[in-house]
């Protein structure tokens, strides 16, 4: 990375603007002195990739590079474990320039002064109509007190159960009608096929690649959070051993879910739901258009969980990545404007229509109705629908990291018959209260 002698500063584009090219990036100053030429990135996104997601990247690198002549070097990483080598680069002073933090780590990275401050970079002359658009839980989740803002939420997700449409007609299951947790679990019994290696309701507890499961959703559906003010988990209570035992029944009482389960990671839930082996699955809606390009866009439905009265639905857990600059970047200014350019109203429009992206701007959605209708687009719908009304978004001022790991790893010691779904709670509870966030 080269040492920037002087900064330049470019605002966000407003939703008014002609075009996403910014412009060259003019060096300031005498003699030789110029900015930074290169930055580097890291994702798990390949630009080089396939997916709509990769490709959308890979567009606005390009044209980013076009219009200034900086340099965006790519060096993609594995998802799961992207932000801690992150925050180990940071103690080394080797980290990347702009980096994608998962979100429960967030505060993690903020404690550790690895990121830095985006308004005083980049953002803080955005037009105020814009900033309105922008504000919704994933900005202000970010914002602290101070109003410093440490990153913009990308590839935003909302869990809920993703099904196959055509296994479902075939059984005479009508998805609209799930809309209790029975309900969930009728139709799951309907769909499971021992015979035909096929289960009724796809779920992965293993500890590497976790997911959210249904476990927190029913938790949150009842207690209202897992976690106090400060982080702590809620989970040694009447409501968490209630849903410890609700979640292990899909296995153990309503065999819906196959017991090696135990076993299974999110990556291999994904292809089992290809393969049709699994009907239904506790799912990200980020996967929606992978799993639609493999087996069909008609054959791919999402739905938010179902609740326990059948009035509305369970909190589904919001997640996503937060794209900031490192604290320690010598090219920290033209980090942030490429921030800036990748999180603008058009091309937030460019992730929607071309990677099927929930937006960051109220407007992207409102003025792409029609695309939101097609069939194919509909399950963002049901995503901007979660996030506004339905989601829950672990805290991200406080510690949490961890969280999905400490209750999978509960799922199996009960599931495993190593402890009863309190004792598992209670030693969830004291593993990351203690190892995760002391």
């Amino acid at each position: 990375m080269s040492t920037p002698r002087t900064h330049t500063r470019r605002r966000m584009l407003t939703a008014t603007g002609a075009a996403l090219a910014l412009g060259m990036v003019a060096a300031c100053g005498s003699g030789n002195e110029e900015a930074a030429d290169e930055i580097t990135m890291w994702t798990f996104l390949d630009p080089a990739g396939s997916s709509g997601r990769e490709q959308v990247l890979a567009n606005l690198i390009e044209s980013y590079e076009e219009d200034t002549g900086i340099r965006v070097n790519v060096e993609v990483q594995q998802w799961d474990t992207m932000t801690q080598q992150f925050l180990a680069a940071d103690v080394s002073g080797s980290a990347p320039d702009v980096m994608w933090v998962a979100l429960d780590q967030v505060s993690n990275a903020v404690e550790q002064g690895a990121l830095a401050d985006l308004n005083s970079l980049a953002f803080s002359d955005l037009p105020e109509d814009q900033l309105a658009d922008l504000r919704d839980v994933y900005w202000e989740t970010m914002e602290t007190g101070d109003g410093s803002i440490y990153g913009v939420v990308h590839s935003r997700n909302y869990f809920g159960i993703m099904y196959r449409a055509d296994l479902l007609a075939e059984a005479g299951v009508d998805p609209a009608q799930i809309r209790t947790w029975d309900d969930l679990i009728s139709a799951a019994e309907e769909l499971t096929a021992p015979n035909e290696n096929r289960w009724g309701l796809g779920q992965a507890f293993g500890t590497s690649f976790a997911d959210p499961q249904i476990l927190s959703a029913r938790l949150v559906e009842s207690q209202g959070t897992m976690f106090d003010d400060d982080g702590s988990p809620l989970w040694d209570t009447d409501e968490a051993i209630e849903a410890m035992e609700f979640q292990a029944g899909f296995v153990t009482e309503a065999q819906v879910t196959a017991p090696d389960a135990v076993r299974l990671t999110a990556e291999d839930l994904y292809e089992l739901f290809s393969a049709g082996q699994v009907a239904m699955i506790n799912a990200a809606s980020v996967r929606v258009p992978a799993m639609q390009e493999q087996v069909g866009t008609e054959n791919v439905g999402f739905m938010h969980y179902p609740s326990e009265d059948g009035e509305g639905y369970a909190p589904g857990s919001l997640a996503g990545w937060s794209v900031g600059v490192w604290s320690g970047s010598e090219a920290a200014e033209q980090a942030a404007d490429f921030v800036a350019y990748m999180s603008s109203p058009e091309a937030d429009e460019q992730w929607m229509l071309d990677a099927q992206q929930p937006p960051l701007y109220a407007s992207t959605a409102e003025n792409n109705a029609d695309f939101l209708d097609e069939p194919e687009n509909s399950f963002l719908s049901i995503v901007l629908e979660g996030a506004q009304e339905h989601g829950w978004l672990p805290p991200t001022n406080v510690p949490t990291a961890g969280w999905r790991e400490s209750l999978n790893g509960a799922v199996q010691q009960v599931l495993l018959e190593e402890a009863s779904p309190g004792e598992a709670m209670a030693a969830a509870e004291q593993e990351l209260g203690t190892g995760g966030n002391g």
